[in-house]
């Protein structure tokens, strides 16, 4: 077999699986958004089907359900403060490893860190939700502080690349001239590190607005402190599902995330794309 032959083979198999790909994710988005404009009988006899009348009243219906405007401000809460440390604690923690720990100390950090990524998170959620109660911090600070510490395991090796096509000679120079290890770093380091700094928000956001496990072990039914995703799961009765309300719930909940994706993924590639520069 000539070597054309196989590229032309291997392009084939790539462009099938893209295109694989793509109907699975148009089948979930045609699903959701269907059976979000349907009745409760008709969503219960098929998913497939499209609907007699498109039907918003399911939306409207959602939005004034008690508990959904508690859920989104909950949310959004607990995201936004979490990312807004995030997006300096996890630059600072990586260049503190790569930068001003000697070169053993350094390694064994980043190796230490970095374990943490085989650990499924299902693994640790349970002993981790059972560490934060007996602490007795409340369930609001739980939570937020989990959804801090938590992204230092990949924003560390993810930074640890990108800060390494930084020169160093960068930073000495702001030695000389008399700054300081964390002057150095939010005048110097810091605004280099933009494009990376964006992607572990973007990818922090998303996971924080979706994230249920964790949510559930520490805030359960508590409806004054319930997020996005439990309002959601509520839609789940013991003996039936209102699954109209339940999609229309799921479409409400992802226009933010879609908007904010829409225009910033760009940062996401950008930051990628640097990180794996040097390794």
């Amino acid at each position: 077999m000539s070597r054309k032959t196989k590229k032309r083979l291997l392009d084939a198999g790539t462009y099938a699986c893209l295109i694989f790909w793509f109907l699975c994710i148009a089948l979930v988005l045609y699903v959701t958004v269907v059976n979000s404009l349907k009745t409760q009988a008709e969503s219960s006899i098929s998913f497939l089907t499209l609907p007699e009348s498109f039907n918003i009243q399911n939306y409207i219906e959602v939005f004034h359900r008690n508990g959904f405007v508690t859920a989104v401000v909950n949310t959004t809460f607990f995201t936004l403060i979490s990312v807004a440390v995030v997006m300096v604690f996890v630059p600072a923690v990586s260049y503190a490893v790569n930068q001003t720990f000697p070169l053993k100390t350094s390694k064994f950090t980043l190796y230490y860190i970095t374990a943490a990524m085989f650990v499924p998170f299902q693994i640790v959620a349970l002993p981790l939700s059972m560490f934060m109660k007996a602490l007795g911090l409340g369930n609001r600070v739980s939570i937020i502080i989990i959804f801090i510490t938590y992204p230092l395991i990949q924003g560390v090796y993810l930074c640890n690349g990108y800060i390494k096509t930084i020169p160093r000679e960068l930073a000495e120079s702001a030695y000389v001239e008399g700054a300081g290890t964390w002057k150095t770093f939010f005048s110097v380091v810091y605004p280099i590190m933009k494009p990376m700094t964006a992607t572990i928000v973007i990818t922090n956001f998303l996971w924080m607005w979706n994230e249920f496990l964790i949510s559930l072990m520490i805030l359960g039914a508590d409806k004054d402190t319930q997020t996005l995703p439990l309002f959601i799961y509520s839609f789940k009765g013991q003996y039936s599902i209102e699954y109209n309300l339940l999609f229309a719930a799921i479409v409400l909940s992802s226009i933010p995330l879609t908007v904010m994706y829409v225009f910033l993924q760009k940062y996401i590639v950008a930051g990628l794309a640097g990180g794996a520069v040097k390794g």
